[in-house]
């Protein structure tokens, strides 16, 4: 897996301090469902993702962290000084965070396209669940899929 730098800091909100990149713009409603899925609305979040590059951005400044340390002639061990822990726990802290939107966005996303498939092709969502759980291809042609076989499903 490919790494990105870490993004500078720039204009964050207080109440998602633990997102460092910008979060994916969803369509209205009245767009359309089609145009929804297309735009990506109802995807896998790149919250997991960004919770692995936090694990990572860890460790780099973990190795930075333990290359300055002196010790101050002290029987502390570099894992056990207060710096070092600070680091995890700040880092431990955004990973968690992530987490837990990351399963909370994709929760929403599942629940939001059975909603909406339901909605529009007038299919049970108990189907639709369980289509889901064994189609293979992406959104869309899940979207094709229910479209075309509505009536007999």
């Amino acid at each position: 897996m490919k790494i990105p730098p870490k993004p500078r800091r720039g204009k964050r909100s207080p109440f998602y301090w633990w997102r460092r990149w910008k979060s994916h713009q969803y369509l209205p409603v009245k767009k359309g469902l089609l145009a929804r899925i297309q735009n990506g609305d109802f995807e896998y979040p790149e919250l997991f993702d960004w919770a692995k590059y936090e694990l990572h951005y860890m460790k780099d400044e973990l190795k930075a962290y333990t290359k300055e340390y002196m010790g101050f002639n002290t029987p502390v061990p570099v894992e056990h000084s207060d710096g070092y822990m600070e680091i995890e726990k700040r880092y431990r802290k955004r990973y968690n965070k992530l987490f837990e939107d990351a399963y909370e966005v994709e929760h929403r996303h599942l629940t939001g396209l059975v909603e909406a498939l339901n909605k529009k092709f007038k299919v049970d969502k108990d189907n639709i669940k369980a289509i889901m759980e064994e189609f293979g291809g992406t959104t869309e042609e899940l979207y094709i899929y229910v479209e075309q076989n509505r009536y007999t499903i």
